[in-house]
């Protein structure tokens, strides 16, 4: 059950919010599951059984939610409202998805495939953490004052940008809707959520409880569709002041080549992510990091360690210990405690996974292991963790992303050669190095090309910090100041004091 609490603030039951249920949508303050028009089914893609089924927003739904969201930010009931009382709303809803942690962990397993430790554990206390944070970013949020020689003051400040479209991706839709979501609102704009989908649930109880914190009417949308005709029509929306996109590259590609020149982009798109093993690394730290690299997530996640690259002198020990612990990777049920890989999302990627692993193969790369359904798993898109050898840079499989379990192995010379070799395709998002020397792992981070390096460890992320892309992996930044900055357009007020003396135009006077 989904608690949720009336005005008062009292605790109440909602409905069910799992299995063959129509998931609900929130328009211009009324939530609703129509059960006309088109439907998206969505599946639990470890049991294949229906979870529910989610209104399609066709153009006329997108119309009225950004005719929604514009009029109440024109209206001054959002964005002029004290920052103060923005922030109680979305403390108020943070509050209530913690409440109900549990119940949105495990719709999110069901919804994605990601392990319930994953989601109970990661993506929904991140979730949480994003409101709180950004409620509380915005409320310490300054302008400046510029003094010119006492005359005037220049008064910078910052004001939000309008109408918001933020599209969400499937892998991890709370946290990565919550950290734009949050920071959008929190500055005062209004805001239009489409879930993907092919994860749609999560989202939907998640404008249950925005609808719950009784928000103004409008201030926050959320739809669900496809990328035809739902996410086209939100994309090239003239009412929209703002969107982010969180997805593929060549979607971004086609957002970008139609949208109103005066808009601003956010792109936070894929990576093919470098995992360096210098010479002198620990190699037990390495293995245990580029295994989490690769596979966390299900490998699906845009900051996967898909390349790794291994000096020569290690190489041989390196894919022998590798190869034994992906082998031993435990894949089954995303609730079950001891399971470290779920299933991938549908059908249609695990079998854009195995084509892209056979084209590969098929090229000349050396299947290690994996690739097979896992022993005892009659139903779920299951696959076992893939590692590669003898990949050569110009394949398919090491230019783009495959977005899956997969993993290929490059030796490497010297620095100089690694960092061509991870620079070399046309993404930038992370990278990692391990190497026992900190000093040269910094060193040889600032010549790696991308927006995020971890110098023995994973990329970990923090919500203080920024986090983005370069070249096709994306265009801004999200995280801490980034974020707010983003969602903000920044205005210079000139305010004359005293001493300057003015021309003044048409008197006759020459002085």
């Amino acid at each position: 059950m989904l608690r949720t609490r009336g005005p008062g603030g009292g605790s109440g039951e909602g409905r069910r919010c799992l299995v063959s249920e129509r998931l609900a949508q929130l328009v211009d303050g009324s939530l609703e599951s129509p059960e006309r028009g088109p439907q998206i089914a969505a599946y639990d893609p470890a049991t294949e059984q229906l979870l529910g089924l989610a209104p399609e927003a066709d153009a006329g739904v997108v119309a009225k939610a950004v005719a929604a969201a514009r009029r109440a930010f024109d209206d001054g009931s959002w964005s002029m409202l004290p920052v103060q009382e923005r922030a109680s709303k979305l403390r108020l809803v943070a509050d209530l998805l913690e409440e109900n942690l549990e119940t949105f962990a495990k719709a999110e397993t069901a919804d994605t495939g990601m392990t319930l430790k994953m989601t109970t554990q990661g993506h929904l206390p991140r979730a949480v953490a994003h409101l709180r944070f950004f409620a509380e970013e915005a409320v310490r949020m300054s302008g400046e004052c510029i003094p010119m020689d006492g005359a005037y003051f220049h008064l910078v400040q910052r004001e939000p940008l309008g109408v918001i479209a933020v599209l969400a991706p499937w892998n991890a839709p709370l946290a990565v809707a919550t950290m734009n979501v949050a920071a959008a609102l929190a500055v005062g704009n209004t805001v239009v959520l489409k879930s993907s989908e092919r994860a749609p649930v999560t989202l939907s109880l998640l404008a249950k409880l925005f609808a719950a914190a009784e928000f103004p009417p409008g201030v926050i949308n959320v739809i669900h569709g496809r990328g035809q005709p739902t996410g086209e029509a939100l994309a090239f929306a003239g009412g929209v002041d703002g969107l982010c996109f969180v997805g593929g590259t060549e979607t971004a590609k086609t957002i970008s080549r139609w949208a109103p020149i005066h808009r601003r982009n956010i792109f936070e798109l894929g990576g093919k992510s470098p995992t360096i093993v210098l010479a002198d690394a620990d190699l037990d730290a390495a293995v245990d990091g580029a295994l989490l690299s690769a596979f966390s997530s299900n490998g699906e996640v845009c900051t996967a360690g898909s390349r790794i690259l291994v000096h020569e002198r290690l190489q041989n020990e390196f894919l022998s210990r590798f190869a034994e612990r992906v082998r031993a990777i435990r894949v089954g049920d995303p609730r079950d405690p001891r399971t470290e890989m779920g299933p991938l999302i549908d059908a249609a990627h695990l079998q854009h996974v195995r084509t892209s692993v056979e084209r590969a193969v098929g090229e000349g790369a050396t299947l290690v292991c994996g690739g097979q359904r896992p022993t005892g798993l009659s139903h779920g898109h299951y696959m076992t963790p893939i590692v590669l050898t003898d990949v050569d840079t110009g394949m398919e499989i090491a230019q783009e992303e495959v977005f899956g379990p997969v993993a290929a192995i490059f030796p490497f010379r010297d620095d100089e050669e690694a960092v061509s070799l991870a620079n070399d395709t046309n993404y930038g998002l992370s990278a990692t190095i391990w190497s026992a020397d900190s000093s040269r792992g910094l060193a040889l981070a600032r010549h790696l090309r991308c927006g995020v390096v971890g110098v023995n460890s994973p990329v970990i992320r923090d919500i203080r910090a920024p986090f983005g892309g370069r070249r096709e992996s994306g265009i801004g930044r999200v995280g801490g100041k980034w974020s707010l900055e983003q969602y903000t357009e920044v205005k210079t007020i000139c305010v004359r004091v005293s001493g300057l003396a003015l021309p003044r135009l048409g008197t006759g006077s020459a002085s």
